[in-house]
């Protein structure tokens, strides 16, 4: 079983280092996206054009736009999937809580089951991301007047399809027949990628949604990170040396999101739980 990892990019080229380095497996490759907006010079020593490589359609990415959509797209089309069993989506922000050989069991020992993650709207009401205009990818003065005015005028949103929106998460790990089924999909249904484009972070509904409404239903298990969305807002906590116990307690792969700016202590503790020597300041 090969697995291949798509990590979305935009800062700290060091904590992405050790990412990498924490993830080496000899079924492991890498495929990094970095935002169009970053400057990706400081981040192609990485390269070693055996295991790991860079997307080469970049995008840009605005928090809750579709750029994290379509960088996901980006990479998925540029990753040659038949070559692969899984792909891996997560972002440089993550970091494995199990040594990489315990990832790549986990995985083999479920093998077809889809790790995404698909919470209803009554589990998370989210209802005004999709019956709204969101003109969240419009980078022009006055968007949000514009969007308050359609909003105004405009009838609620539906949805083209007959479909069930689910998610909560927009990091994955699929198998390469669930990932070439959403590519294929979408483009077959330009509506849904239109409709999705007026969404306010469509990007942790978009890929749950396709697979919820397809034959990989019965599938579907809770994705493998560790989350805290305790800080109450739109952005999840920054993990600390506080949060330390609780993620390795949770039984997750990954957990996100660090910040070696926040806390570097973290990373060294983590490293250390699965037995990575530490190799670089981040």
């Amino acid at each position: 079983m090969k697995v291949a990892f798509l990590i979305l990019a935009h800062k700290h080229p060091k904590q992405l280092q050790r990412l990498l380095d924490a993830l080496q497996h000899p079924e492991f490759d890498f495929y990094i996206h970095i935002d169009a907006k970053a400057d990706a010079e400081p981040f192609k020593y990485l390269i070693d054009n055996k295991t790991i490589f860079f997307v080469k359609k970049r995008t840009k990415i605005y928090w809750a736009g579709y750029g994290t959509i379509q960088a996901t797209i980006n990479g998925l089309k540029e990753i040659s999937l038949p070559d692969y069993d899984y792909v891996n989506v997560i972002s440089a922000q993550d970091f494995p809580l199990k040594p990489a050989g315990e990832i790549y069991n986990y995985i083999l020992e479920r093998k077809g089951t889809e790790f995404i993650t698909c919470h209803s709207f009554e589990e998370w009401p989210v209802a005004p991301r999709v019956q709204k205009y969101h003109f969240i990818n419009w980078q022009i003065p006055g968007k949000y007047r514009l969007e308050k005015i359609a909003n105004l005028i405009l009838p609620k949103r539906k949805f083209p399809l007959d479909h069930k929106i689910v998610g909560r998460a927009n990091w994955f790990t699929i198998t390469t027949k669930a990932a070439k089924y959403i590519l294929d999909f979408l483009d077959q249904n330009p509506k849904v990628i239109k409709y999705y484009k007026y969404c306010w972070g469509a990007d942790e509904f978009i890929f749950s949604t396709i697979l919820y409404n397809s034959s990989f239903h019965d599938k579907i298990a809770d994705n493998l990170i560790y989350v805290d969305w305790s800080s109450g807002t739109a952005h999840p906590k920054i993990l600390t040396v506080d949060d330390y116990a609780a993620m390795k307690s949770s039984l997750k792969l990954f957990a996100r999101k660090f910040d070696a700016d926040t806390d570097p202590v973290i990373l060294n503790m983590l490293e250390a739980s699965i037995g990575i020597e530490n190799k670089t300041t981040a």
